[in-house]
């Protein structure tokens, strides 16, 4: 069994895969200490892990913590996904593949997998970023705005007057108080921006485009949002399990007895032999044997005859007697 992690920059989400099949997905908060605990009150039940796939925007010191607490736990070193510039039908349009995120990445592999026409991902996570893929796989690049929670924590850490108490506000599109003030203006701010974009995609793409929506605000936001657009919670999950799966395919080998014949070995040498010209000398009649005149007889063509000796044709050239001419 399998372990797939997608650590962001606030949740971290996992699911297993067990026998090439994804179990259910679940979540929790990363806190900024104490991550090691976590992990154990998440993992702690799991057994047979045999690997461990690993999509980190987090930075480098969850990473560590995570190295260290699974080389513990199962002996094993989790396996960190990075961007490429092309893997499973995907083409990365950064000149620099590593930049683009590999959320970014994973969730491109999963969305281009199987679809019939372009593809735009939105993510709303701590950022929102917007990536698009044609239905060949060709990235065409993305955007990133700020999430709903960069915007509120902008207003809150740099306002006077405001406290960080927008959880316990009910939200109202016109707001009677500065805390749902804040939870209606951003959240109106970032649909307004998503939905001037899905307009533009779709004239882009003459309408020709499927549009998802993920991450951890998804939510919050669709409401707001036209409701074609579909939501896919597990969407960097499914695309690590791309990578996870790769592992298990088994190269295809021929059958010894499929194999295709080379030519034919001959184990007795036979040296086809030259044509040989073959002369049949004819002696002319002699004066008294013919009784009357002979019309003169016109010389028969030359004739070939095939001789057949192990597969090899042999061909010999029959010359033709010169004529002779016949007197009374």
């Amino acid at each position: 069994m399998k372990l797939l992690i997608d650590i962001g920059n606030s949740r971290i989400k996992w699911t297993t895969l067990d026998s090439g099949r994804f179990t259910e997905s679940h979540s929790f908060d990363r806190k900024k200490t104490g991550i090691k605990t976590s992990f154990t009150n998440e993992w702690k039940e799991l057994a047979d892990i045999d690997a461990i796939f690993v999509s980190n925007v987090g930075g480098d010191k969850v990473a560590e913590h995570l190295t260290d607490w699974s080389e513990k736990k199962w002996q094993l070193t989790p396996k960190f996904i990075t961007s490429e510039q092309k893997r499973f039908g995907v083409t990365n349009a950064y000149q620099q593949a590593d930049k683009l995120g590999v959320d970014r990445w994973l969730a491109l592999i999963a969305a281009r997998q199987h679809a019939r026409q372009a593809t735009c991902i939105i993510d709303c996570g701590t950022a929102i970023t917007i990536d698009v893929v044609t239905k060949y796989g060709a990235h065409q690049g993305g955007m990133i705005l700020p999430g709903i929670t960069l915007m509120r924590e902008a207003l809150t850490s740099n306002t006077s007057n405001i406290t960080d108490v927008l959880e316990e506000s009910e939200f109202k599109t016109l707001a009677v108080n500065t805390q749902s003030a804040i939870l209606s203006g951003t959240l109106y701010m970032v649909t307004a921006s998503l939905e001037r974009i899905v307009d533009d995609l779709n004239e882009q793409f003459n309408n020709r485009i499927r549009f998802i929506i993920t991450g951890g605000d998804a939510v919050l936001v669709m409401p707001l949002l036209p409701s074609f657009i579909a939501h896919y919670p597990d969407i960097v999950l499914k695309g690590l399990g791309y990578y996870a799966r790769q592992g298990d395919r088994q190269p295809r080998v021929r059958p010894e007895a499929t194999k295709s014949p080379k030519a034919v070995e001959i184990t007795e040498a036979v040296e086809a032999p030259k044509a040989v010209e073959i002369t049949e000398a004819v002696e002319a009649p002699k004066a008294d044997e013919v009784t009357e005149t002979a019309k003169a007889r016109k010389a028969p063509k030359a004739r070939k005859v095939t001789k057949v000796s192990k597969a090899v044709e042999v061909t010999e050239t029959v010359e033709a007697p010169k004529y002779v001419k016949l007197q009374k």
